[in-house]
């Protein structure tokens, strides 16, 4: 139970000192009806034929971003599609009881005039079913779909990180 209590104040000192830094992300990559993404990236992966987390369906991936919303009214990212996988989903990690767990969740809100952050550990777009291996330094193709918005296409470059 300690173990349990250091590692929760541990992550959430962590979280608190990422929140502080300062971050310059540039140019947004995609600037479209309102919604404006920064910094996309996807993790790198191989290909792993008939097995995978998601009941055997392969290698999968997980891509990243920054969403700010320039709107006056909320939005909401309601799904994603990507060339490089046989499904995307979006996902919410969290941690309840030293337990760290993955879902698909039904969306994620972008506030007024505000931003969501898609990132390791908490909401982030699952490729699942790789189609091909994807390489540190490539790209790839992700549209996705907002309520308010409506469709946003990017590429994401590939990360080994």
């Amino acid at each position: 139970m300690k173990l349990q209590r250091t590692f929760f104040l541990f992550l959430l000192f962590a979280l608190a000192l990422a929140a502080c830094a300062p971050a310059d992300l540039g140019d947004p990559v995609v600037s479209q009806n309102g919604i404006e993404i920064y910094a996309p990236w996807a993790r790198a992966a191989g290909l792993n034929p008939g097995g995978g987390m998601h009941g055997g369906d392969g290698a999968v991936s997980a891509a990243f971003m920054l969403i700010k919303n320039a709107n006056p009214e909320t939005d909401m990212l309601l799904s994603a599609a990507s060339d490089a996988a046989e499904s995307v989903q979006i996902h919410q990690t969290s941690m309840s009881n030293g337990v760290m767990s993955m879902a698909e969740v039904y969306g994620v809100e972008i506030p007024a005039s505000g931003q969501a952050e898609l990132k390791p550990g908490g909401y982030h777009i699952m490729l699942i079913g790789l189609k091909q291996e994807l390489k540190d330094g490539e790209t790839i193709t992700l549209r996705l779909y907002f309520q308010n918005a409506g469709e946003v296409v990017l590429q994401a470059p590939v990360k080994n990180p």
